[in-house]
């Protein structure tokens, strides 16, 4: 799903942009969240960055093996970033580390329930204008399934965590996996490390860890529960949806 010729606005410089070939561009269509006339409060940061995943970096969040994001931020000098070459520094030292890069084309996606394609810059993207604090204009750059809802001087940040992780598991599974599901070995890698952070944190024995274990347990998928954990959950009296302590 790879084109080339990207260009997204760099930093939060108006009309300034960074040119990167192996991030792919989309056809203008999409805007912004629209928030009427009030000024959006932002919180600067560093500009656009590429998501970076690997067939060896995985966790568990919400009962599924997902990957974890590496970002590729493009502002230069960060990493092996040079001034102009829109994050190519960055993102090559990651390429040869064995990460690959997420076009900015990638389809599907689909965030709060409506599809990316055709989004203005980037599918997995979305650049927010407002102002800062100190009401100079700004923008923010964040992740297509993150959108501000502001109340006043009150900005809260929505997220649709179901629809990035189905977008990260699609790109995951086509860039990295070969069509294929996770294999053994990468199961354990993503699952292993929840596995033991229950059974240490079961040997505390306080009421913070036992919450702690309840939200460990609600990330690693069901079919990885081993009997070490069914026997941690129900001696911690550890309540799972959807899960029974006679098994």
């Amino acid at each position: 799903m790879a084109t080339r010729a990207q260009q997204l606005p760099a930093d939060n410089s108006a009309g300034a942009t960074l040119i990167n070939p192996s991030v792919p561009s989309l056809a203008r269509g999409s805007s912004g969240p629209s928030l009427g006339s009030v000024p959006l409060l932002l919180r600067p940061g560093r500009g656009p960055w590429t998501m970076c995943i690997s067939a060896a970096k995985l966790g568990c969040r919400d009962g599924r093996i997902v990957p974890l994001v590496v970002p590729a931020w493009h502002t230069p000098g960060i990493s092996a970033n040079v001034a102009g070459d829109g994050g190519q520094g960055y993102i090559a030292q990651l390429t040869r580390a064995g990460f690959a890069p997420i076009p900015h084309t990638f389809l599907p996606a689909v965030a709060f329930g409506a599809s990316r394609a055709g989004a203005e810059h980037s599918t997995y993207l979305e650049r927010l204008e407002g102002h800062d604090i100190e009401g100079r204009g700004c923008v923010q750059w964040v992740d297509a399934w993150t959108r501000p809802l502001q109340l006043g001087h009150i900005v809260e940040m929505d997220r649709d965590a179901t629809g990035k992780d189905d977008f990260l598991v699609a790109a995951w599974t086509e860039l990295c996996n070969g069509g294929k599901s996770p294999s053994k070995l990468q199961q354990r890698i993503a699952t292993q490390p929840v596995i033991s952070r229950i059974e240490s944190e079961a040997n505390r024995a306080t009421e913070r860890s036992r919450l702690l274990i309840q939200q460990l347990a609600g990330h690693l998928p069901r079919e990885h529960y081993t009997d070490s954990v069914r026997q941690i959950l129900r001696r911690q009296d550890v309540e799972i949806a959807g899960l029974s302590h006679d098994k």
